[in-house]
């Protein structure tokens, strides 16, 4: 009995996946639990796990190949030579029924016959459309004959195939200066493995999106107090829990989230959505780059609640450990204020609508009431958000509602 190995859900957003590399070859034998690939999404990497004991007896996704979520892209048979030709037909599904063509006479040039399918990745179908590619006359170099988005480019930048006629009439001339522009430059080039995976990630999402990054303080004295006293109260209780100010930050962002719903939302191949549930994102500094492991449902934690579960999933991501807790945010925290820094421009984590950097505690002078100085400690904030999605002053809102917060600390355990 042959088991399908299929492009996992890596998040809320994620429609498809990119096969980055086969620890296996067809043919070798895989035991259950073993890692047989590793596949990436837009905002991380995952290794697969193969399901069942057998051999890989045929790899559906090649390298680099875009596979839609739960779309085929391997298969492990009980034993070497079982066949799997009743499989693969039916559960490779990234194809397209070839249009009728007129005047190609015997498909010379193309080589295919009318009616015959073609198998076309979810990328280079968009690709193709935006640019008037009609994909019968794309050579895949695929799997399986398979378009992928590098064919779509090739043809976009070499021209015409020898062997097959490929028609581009259509593409616009500012669209093909654009895109031969943009193919000289394969972003990730050169890098390996997280590093490649960041460096699309971040690209692609200042192409895709307008971030604008608005810069306030918010004076941390009441909750500095507030914070050193609950420390108190826990040891004296032999609680150890790590209270630290990102755990104020991240109740102060679910409540300011709850508030701004417009900010608790994600923007994705033309789907916007507002989400009910605040999942938080916390930017961790890995040996090799960045991940951002969640917590979930964040607006319904105690701060108590909420400083575990930060301390768990970031000490997972640290470890190596993948799972279900690398994706789903809705929101994400980042902190440079541990490396000096006060203000900075986070870059958003795609499809989210906002991202906020935490920068380094300082002290600035104060007049009180009374006309004397005195010392204020405060916390640079920098918020980074497409402008696509809301607007500078309800931008400034959320960020005034997060301050608001931290400036009155008691709110933050009602």
């Amino acid at each position: 009995m042959a088991t399908e190995v299929l492009m996992p859900k890596l998040g809320l957003t994620m429609t498809e996946g990119t096969v980055q590399e086969w620890y296996k070859k067809e043919g070798d034998p895989v035991k259950k639990g073993e890692v047989i690939c590793l596949i990436a999404s837009e905002k991380l990497t995952m290794e697969v796990e193969a399901e069942a004991d057998g051999f890989l007896t045929k790899i559906i996704a090649e390298v680099d190949e875009d596979i839609p979520v739960k779309g085929l892209i391997g298969i492990i048979s009980e034993t070497a030579d079982e066949p799997i030709s009743a499989v693969v037909p039916e559960k490779v599904i990234h194809e397209i029924v070839l249009p009728k063509v007129e005047n190609i006479g015997q498909q010379e040039t193309s080589k295919r016959l009318e009616g015959e399918r073609i198998f076309a990745s979810p990328l280079a179908k968009r690709l193709a459309k935006e640019y008037g590619i009609e994909l019968q006359f794309v050579r895949g170099t695929g799997g399986n004959g398979r378009i992928t988005k590098r064919d779509i480019e090739r043809v976009l930048d070499q021209g015409l195939d020898d062997t097959i006629e490929i028609k581009v009439a259509s593409i616009p001339e500012e669209k093909q200066v654009e895109k031969l522009e943009a193919a000289e430059l394969n972003v990730g080039e050169g890098l390996e493995g997280m590093r490649k995976v960041i460096a699309q990630r971040m690209h692609n999402s200042i192409t895709s999106t307008a971030q604008l990054t608005l810069h306030r303080k918010a004076s941390l004295d009441k909750l500095t107090k507030f914070r050193n006293k609950l420390k108190d109260k826990l040891q004296q209780a032999n609680i150890e829990i790590p209270i630290t100010y990102t755990v104020f930050v991240a109740r102060a962002v679910a409540l300011a989230l709850k508030k701004n719903p417009q900010m608790n939302s994600t923007y994705s191949n033309g789907s916007y959505i507002e989400h009910n549930e605040v999942h938080l994102g916390i930017a961790t500094s890995v040996r090799n780059g960045l991940i951002v492991p969640v917590v979930e449902n964040v607006d319904m934690l105690t701060l108590s609640s909420i400083a575990e579960k930060i301390a768990t999933v970031t000490e997972k991501a640290r470890n190596g450990e993948s799972g279900a807790y690398l994706t789903g945010s809705t929101f994400t925290i980042t902190n440079l204020g541990t490396s000096g820094v006060e203000y900075f421009t986070p870059i958003l984590n795609t499809p989210e609508t906002g991202i906020l950097g935490l920068g380094t505690l300082v002290k600035e002078v104060n007049i009180n009431k009374k006309g004397k100085p005195y010392y204020e400690q405060k916390m640079p904030l920098s918020l980074t958000f497409d402008h696509q999605i809301i607007d500078g002053s309800e931008a400034a809102a959320f960020l005034a509602d997060v301050v608001y917060y931290l400036e009155n600390p008691m709110l933050l355990v009602i």
